[in-house]
């Protein structure tokens, strides 16, 4: 019997979930690293192109983490919802957490916010996603 958290029924659907749970890993590591590089500024043709960075990155965060169906079928309103409430707590604390001493980072609230906006997209279009294939 398939577990509701796996979503494995065959094992091309196992080995999906371990490759998509990995590159989940992969990438909150790569943006925690990116995110705590030290002295980092970012330029661009726009003003301030971090914000974009922000809710793009943060966005892609989510989706990952949705994908790894950890909290259900991968496009249940339950596993969408707890993911974007992981990332609605992880992501604040990630640029509060940049103000950290000897890193010379800024820590802002208009960062933070494009770091939820990113994670309410992300969540929101999951869900719009999973409505259309109900539907």
């Amino acid at each position: 019997m398939n577990s509701p958290t796996t979503n494995a029924g065959t094992p091309n659907a196992a080995s999906g979930l371990r490759v998509r749970r990995a590159l989940f890993v992969l990438y909150a590591i790569a943006l925690l690293v990116a995110t705590h590089w030290p002295k980092l500024t970012i330029r661009g043709p726009i003003e301030r192109p971090d914000l974009l960075l922000h809710a793009g990155a943060f966005g892609l965060w989510t989706l990952l983490l949705i994908a790894c169906g950890f909290f259900g079928r991968v496009l249940s309103t339950r596993n969408i919802l707890i993911c974007a409430a992981i990332g609605a707590v992880y992501a604040p604390l990630d640029e509060l957490s940049q103000s950290l001493p000897g890193l010379h980072r800024v820590s802002a609230v208009d960062d933070a916010l494009a770091n939820l906006l990113g994670i309410a997209l992300a969540g929101g279009a999951c869900l719009g996603l999973a409505a259309i294939r109900r539907a």
